[in-house]
């Protein structure tokens, strides 16, 4: 049986160890390593601001070529999509019809003249017998009515004669402009009409230049509205084109005209902008994004979107001490721009700041500073 004073030794022995474990991982705990964070310094820039808006193109010009009289498709002349040139014959259509047309006309004007001549002949005989009073005067109006009868009806058959030949060369469909000729909908057989769906041929697209509309919501019209005027005539010089593999096209275009009224299903604005099209990259039909230069932000502090982060309704972002720990700062974030967010207060260049996410995160924790370089890419 173990004695009073040789439990209180295992007590007191016990305690000691005890004491001497907190001790140790005490001791473990602050000696871990400074939490290693990335720093970004704040720049500052003059920053263009621009507004993005989803675009489709669409040719300087896009004509359906439409069937302007009635017949079987005799032949088609071209290559679907390919290049075509003002005049160039494109589609021909049976025109018996119009030229047996074309030869009775031609035959009523001569028939129309013959009676002219006659009535010409009746009225040279009749005035001089009627000055002589071998004839009434009844018999000379009754000459000169039948001679402007004569007359008109002549120049009526030669208009009747000048549509038939325009009826004939319809038959002969040509291209309207130099440009690019569609997919063709009717074939070598088809019967074409001038109404109804058949009417229609091809479309051929002038590509030279291209059109680009887009559509503006109602606040983004009022708030454009109230620029200055310098400010709205340098936005309508300086129109871009993002296309869809991200790529900046590298024509920069000018804005022609908004649209009357704001169209009240979908409370938007329509505003068309023109493009050259030198290369015939763009093509009718093309989403793209048209990206407006609408300011410039003078001297624009910047950090990078990753360093700033919400608390509530307020910007915060880690600031480095000069003991190498961090503060929480609150700042005015205003407008994004790229991977960057335009600061309006609480930051001045040059301050460093920290990339939000690392792990024990938090203001007034001793760090290891990792400098980066950062370079704000544009929107």
């Amino acid at each position: 049986m173990k004695s009073p004073f040789a439990a209180r030794n295992l007590c007191l022995g016990f305690i000691t160890l005890c004491f001497l474990h907190t001790s140790c991982k005490e001791e473990a705990v602050t000696q871990l390593p400074p939490i290693q964070v990335n720093v970004v310094k704040a720049v500052q820039s003059d920053v263009p601001l621009y507004e993005e808006f989803v675009a489709q193109v669409y040719g300087k010009s896009d004509v359906d070529i439409r069937a302007r009289v009635e017949g079987w498709v005799t032949s088609v002349n071209f290559k679907e999509g390919s290049v075509v040139k003002k005049g160039d014959l494109l589609y021909t259509i049976d025109d018996i019809e119009y030229k047996n047309k074309l030869d009775r006309q031609a035959s009523e004007v001569t028939r129309a003249q013959t009676e002219l001549v006659r009535a010409q002949s009746e009225l040279n005989r009749v005035r001089p017998l009627t000055e002589l009073n071998a004839l009434s005067q009844r018999d000379l109006e009754n000459a000169v009515a039948q001679y402007e009868a004569a007359k008109a009806n002549v120049d009526a058959v030669r208009s009747t004669l000048e549509n038939a030949k325009i009826e004939l060369s319809y038959t002969r469909v040509t291209a309207p402009f130099d440009g690019v000729i569609g997919i063709s909908n009717v074939r070598e057989g088809d019967y074409v009409s001038r109404m109804g769906s058949t009417s229609v041929l091809s479309t051929i697209s002038s590509l030279d230049g291209v059109r680009v509309r887009f559509e503006i919501s109602e606040k983004e019209y009022l708030r454009i509205a109230q620029l200055s005027p310098e400010q709205l005539a340098n936005a309508r010089k300086n129109v871009e084109l993002i296309l869809a593999d991200g790529s900046i096209y590298s024509e920069v275009g000018e804005l022609d005209f908004a649209n009357r009224e704001i169209d009240p299903k979908t409370g938007t604005l329509t505003i068309e902008a023109s493009f050259p099209n030198p290369t015939g990259l763009l093509r009718p039909g093309l989403f793209v994004k048209t990206r407006v230069l609408l300011n410039t932000e003078k001297a624009a502090i910047m950090v990078p979107q990753r360093a700033v982060f919400q608390l509530q309704n307020l910007n915060q972002v880690f600031t480095l001490t000069d003991s190498s720990t961090l503060k929480a700062t609150t700042v005015v974030a205003g407008q994004k721009i790229g991977d960057a967010w335009i600061i309006k207060s609480g930051l001045n260049p040059g301050d460093r700041v920290a990339i939000v996410g690392n792990a024990g995160l938090t203001a007034n924790v001793k760090v290891e500073v990792v400098e980066q370089a950062w370079t704000p890419k544009g929107n």
